[in-house]
């Protein structure tokens, strides 16, 4: 007999609004669905993590774009090993963590400087939060002070991997990293890949750090004062725990090099396989009773999934992670008594895979009687 649980159709961004409760229905009475022809959506942590960690049997070759021909314009999370792990390795080094120990007092001035313009009444998305991963990238990159104002628009405009290349701005865009890449940028390490490896990797940069953060940013500050956590204590496992619920990637997204079959349901070679990381991560069978409570001491806590999992976890998760701690170290010092405007409504932002505050109007001093 079929579940009557409406099923989970990542395109529907309906959906996504609030797909929790949806979620934790379909982990009882649907592990697998499948919301579209030829599409399997899975929603527990057992199989969620079984995908994401077994490249052989779930490709994520050309997964998420539109580029047809040339291999080297493919981003890092859409080939598969052996490409995958040779360019992972070359890439690494750029993500060491004494490279990212240098850059966090960078991270901590534009974060500063960021929040030194909030007052009652600001919106953080557009003062804070959406900012502070494009000027943070920025130097990660190394880009040059009259770069700077073109680096922030591109930063903006590229949201996505597919059709970019169509975009206006991509020529201009091309034609900086085109020079990055034979520059120190990143530490060096775009003069070991192919150019074209090398400007669609800067590209990936801006797609896979800009929004996500901007997301998991706005995700932590909501989190962190609708549970009066506003502290900097404990601020490591409230961050875990943040991305742990609120996760800034919802999904991902696989395809079935031959036939197999998920918690008992068939999949087809060539098939798509949708891996909630956002259920899974409130799954009670890891979890427990209280998954959908934020309790930052819980065990085991830094195993979830928000960052991925297998050989396409996220490359860049400690730089995630520092400038998710800085920029909260920084908005606490700065504003202790931050609170949410009254009336505030969770309206959600991003796209298909992903989910944040589109607004976050706060105040900053102290209450009224």
């Amino acid at each position: 007999m079929t579940s009557a649980v409406a099923s989970f159709n990542p395109l529907d961004l309906t959906h996504t609004d609030d797909p929790y409760p949806r979620l934790a229905a379909l982990r009882r009475d649907r592990p697998v669905s499948s919301p579209l022809p030829g599409w399997h959506v899975v929603v527990r942590d057992e199989e969620v993590r079984a995908v994401l960690a077994d490249p052989e049997v779930w490709s994520s070759r050309r997964n998420n774009t539109s580029v047809q021909g040339d291999e080297r314009e493919l981003a890092l999370s859409q080939v598969d090993p052996p490409a995958h792990t040779r360019l992972r390795r070359l890439l690494s080094p750029a993500f060491a963590r004494t490279v990212l120990a240098e850059l966090e007092p960078v991270v901590r001035e534009r974060a500063e400087a960021l929040a030194d313009q909030v007052g009652n009444g600001s919106d953080l998305v557009p003062a804070f939060t959406a900012p502070l991963p494009r000027t943070v990238l920025a130097a990660f990159c190394g880009v040059a002070d009259a770069d700077a104002p073109d680096y922030d628009r591109w930063a903006a405009a590229f949201t996505d991997l597919l059709g970019h290349r169509a975009h206006s701005d991509w020529p201009a865009f091309e034609r900086w990293a085109l020079r990055a890449a034979d520059g120190p940028a990143l530490g060096g390490v775009l003069a070991r890949l192919d150019r074209t490896e090398a400007v669609t990797f800067l590209h990936f940069l801006i797609v896979a750090g800009v929004p996500n953060l901007r997301h998991a940013l706005g995700n932590l500050v909501l989190r962190l004062l609708a549970e009066d956590h506003w502290r900097s204590d404990g601020l490591p496992e409230a961050i875990e725990e943040s991305l742990r619920l609120d996760p800034p990637a919802l999904w991902q997204m696989r395809t079935a090099t031959r036939d197999t079959a998920v918690a008992g349901t068939t999949v087809r070679a060539g098939q798509r396989v949708i891996a909630v990381v956002a259920s899974a991560n409130r799954d009670p069978e890891r979890w427990g009773e209280d998954a959908d409570t934020f309790r930052p001491g819980r065990s085991g806590l830094r195993a979830h999934l928000a960052f991925g999992k297998g050989p396409h976890a996220c490359l860049g998760a400690s730089f995630t992670r520092l400038q998710l701690r800085v920029a909260a170290e920084v908005l606490i010092e700065r504003h202790p008594r931050l609170r949410l405007a009254p009336g505030f409504r969770f309206r959600r932002a991003g796209d298909f895979m992903s989910r944040g505050p589109a607004a976050l109007p706060v105040l900053c001093g102290v209450s009224s009687p």
